[in-house]
């Protein structure tokens, strides 16, 4: 078999990694989570369970991570027929969202702005102070919840970590704060005596 020109093999090789390149840039993958892209998991999460309308589609980034695209698919939930079906922590705080709503407008519950939680606001009746807690220690668990699953799929380093901690906290303040919540304030006077009150 007669070999081919060295010429010719040149050519062939370049073609062969031009063609690598343009489908590796299909996918347009990048190299680990991205904080743009934590900035934006934070945000339709919060918008989403606070009865803002997103759509799932917004998700979808031309170009992302690995990481980012494991989180936001577990945040889009899957596809069953035409329905999209959310994950457990997400729909539960859809579902919630009126009632934590009105009760951050009553000033029954409140904020805590550190945290970004919430929880019975002091000086509850007990009866009211039971609904209120059970409310907010339900709403706290599926938040820190939805949190840590974010974070374990995106595999977040420290610092992606601490941004996003801070991107979802500035953006559930401010959300809470839009349905007339109050920030918590701590009085050492009426913690001494209720030390179960106040956002945990």
């Amino acid at each position: 078999m007669r070999a081919l020109p060295w010429v010719l093999v040149l050519a062939l090789v370049i073609s062969a990694s031009g063609l690598l390149l343009v489908l590796a840039g299909c996918t347009r993958t990048r190299a680990g989570v991205q904080f743009e892209e934590l900035h934006i998991l934070a945000n339709w999460i919060e918008d989403t369970t606070h009865g803002i309308p997103r759509r799932t589609g917004e998700l979808e980034l031309l170009e992302a991570s690995a990481e980012y695209r494991l989180a936001a698919q577990w945040v889009a939930g899957s596809q069953i027929g035409d329905q999209q079906r959310l994950p457990p922590q997400i729909v539960a705080r859809i579902t919630r969202a009126a009632g934590l709503a009105a009760a951050l407008r009553s000033h029954v519950i409140l904020i805590d702005g550190q945290q970004g939680l919430v929880g019975p606001a002091p000086g509850l009746s007990e009866s009211a102070f039971l609904l209120a807690a059970q409310i907010a220690d339900a709403e706290n668990r599926d938040r820190r919840t939805s949190d840590a699953l974010v974070l374990s799929r995106c595999r977040a380093s420290v610092e992606a970590e601490e941004f996003y901690r801070q991107a979802v906290r500035t953006a559930r303040v401010a959300l809470d704060t839009a349905s007339g919540g109050q920030l918590w304030q701590k009085d050492p006077n009426h913690q001494k005596k209720n030390p179960d009150q106040g956002p945990r």
